[in-house]
């Protein structure tokens, strides 16, 4: 009797077994269907996004379909790798077969938005009027590139050093409705490239242009700024390179300090190469420094050069035969543009 209830305890228990593996295998069998389905849903749904019309142009962004494409406007002062040439789909039956020759295009330069711009440091381009000398199909692509004055348009239609771009294809190339915007740094040298091509060509025009907002009525140089029977701010143009010179008419004099610096308005950095002149009468032998003009020269730096305004200052201090001492300060704000 103990044999049999132990056989009917282990069949029951048997059952049992087969049953809550009957169960597991339907549930992960449910599960695995389930997810089939799922991957081929989302196959559909991928291959239901590739169209032929959305043709893939040298930048790796469909152009069929697409009217704007434009860099980050996160970081405008960052340099950009360099951009190939942004070309569209070809010219749709019926449309013009010309290639893009771009006549001047109007800019329009002011402060940038407040909203966008609270602490003042920008300003804002508007290129607009941008039309051909004749029509053009409505695949044309027509790239403004913003950057310094070292960005350039290279054969191969590459641009190099841009800080900003945008491309737009537009519907109606021959209206002149269409234009582009950009903000960038105020008081800073800026150069734009507007660059139309198709199929049948390419053309593009450059524009210099920058937007004066710390020396507004500055004046521009090459200028002599104060009296230089005193003390004087004398800056030239020698063969394309700007030289600044802070002039001191003196007399005899036994000690002077004189330096003259460059800085810029906005951030105080420096945009000359500090100039720094020093004397002490320290041998009765020999006499004290006559009278005179003492210079200090100096020229823009790097980052000068990619300025248009900056404020020039001279502090001087010095201790005239009679043992009288005096401190001096000079500066003024001119601009390079």
């Amino acid at each position: 009797m103990i044999f049999r209830a132990n056989d009917s305890l282990i069949s029951s228990f048997n059952a049992e077994n087969r049953k809550l593996t009957t169960k597991i295998f339907s549930i992960i069998t449910l599960y695995f269907c389930l997810l089939i389905s799922l991957t081929f849903v989302s196959c559909a749904k991928e291959e239901k996004k590739i169209d032929p019309s959305d043709t893939v142009g040298l930048l790796g962004l469909p152009v069929g379909n697409q009217t704007s494409i434009s860099s980050d406007d996160s970081n405008p002062a960052g340099v950009l790798p360099p951009i190939p040439p942004v070309v569209g789909a070809p010219a749709p039956p019926g449309q013009p077969l010309n290639a893009p020759i771009l006549n001047h295009p109007q800019t329009h330069i002011n402060n940038a938005a407040v909203s966008e711009d609270p602490s003042g440091f920008h300003g804002n381009i508007l290129i607009d009027h941008i039309s051909f000398q004749l029509p053009v199909h409505n695949q044309t692509t027509v790239t403004a590139y913003i950057g310094k004055r070292n960005m350039m348009l290279e054969q191969d239609g590459t641009v190099v050093n841009a800080t900003n771009f945008k491309t737009l294809t537009p519907l109606n190339p021959n209206g002149g409705a269409f234009w582009f915007n950009f903000k960038f740094p105020s008081d800073r040298k800026q150069e734009l490239i507007l660059v139309a091509r198709n199929e049948f060509g390419a053309s593009s025009k450059e524009i210099d242009f920058s937007h004066n907002r710390n020396c507004i009525g500055a004046p521009l140089v090459p200028i002599t700024i104060g009296d230089c029977d005193q003390h004087c701010f004398e800056i030239t143009n020698i063969a394309g390179n700007l030289e600044f010179k802070s002039k001191l008419k003196h007399g005899e004099i036994t000690y002077l300090e004189f330096d003259f610096y460059g800085l810029s308005p906005k951030t105080g950095g420096f945009l000359l190469t500090p100039g720094y002149f020093s004397y002490i009468w320290d041998d009765p032998a020999f006499p004290p420094l006559q009278p005179g003009v003492t210079s200090v020269a100096t020229t823009l730096n790097q980052e000068g050069k990619d300025n248009i305004c900056l404020e020039i200052q001279s502090n001087i201090a010095i201790e005239d035969g009679n043992g009288t001492l005096s401190i001096d300060f000079f500066h003024s704000r001119v601009r390079l543009e």
